[in-house]
């Protein structure tokens, strides 16, 4: 998330509990959830609003984030790596990572998957 979309966030829970913000309140919050999407801290918020009417604090982000990318993995099989890495251990774990975190964040993938193949094959080419 970048610091804009912190302060964007911050102004959907102020649309909820009234709170100001302000530039240091955006720093703090971006410092512990800049790492998360947008999407999902937003989601968060508003999931977190409708359940109930305590004021929303980063821990509660992160916590239905994570909440929302366990349910990800749970939900949908990591496919298989491309068969051309099952000589390359490294880089056949590398992919099956790299599809686990994509499932997590809603994103394809079979792209990441794809994308650490390339960087193989870009390798053993060079060397």
């Amino acid at each position: 998330m970048t610091p804009d979309e912190t302060v964007d966030l911050l102004t959907v829970a102020a649309a909820f509990d009234q709170r100001t913000v302000g530039e240091g309140d955006a720093m703090a919050w971006h410092a512990v959830l800049g790492d998360l999407a947008f999407a999902d801290a937003k989601q968060a918020v508003l999931g977190y609003y409708a359940e109930t009417r305590e004021r929303i604090m980063p821990a509660d982000i992160r916590q239905r984030v994570r909440e929302v990318r366990h349910l990800r993995l749970l939900k949908t099989e990591i496919p298989p790596p491309p068969a051309e890495l099952l000589d390359n251990p490294p880089a056949y774990r590398a992919a099956l990572h790299a599809g686990a975190v994509a499932i997590a964040d809603g994103r394809d993938p079979e792209a990441a998957m794809q994308a650490i193949a390339s960087q193989a094959r870009r390798e053993l080419e060079a060397s």
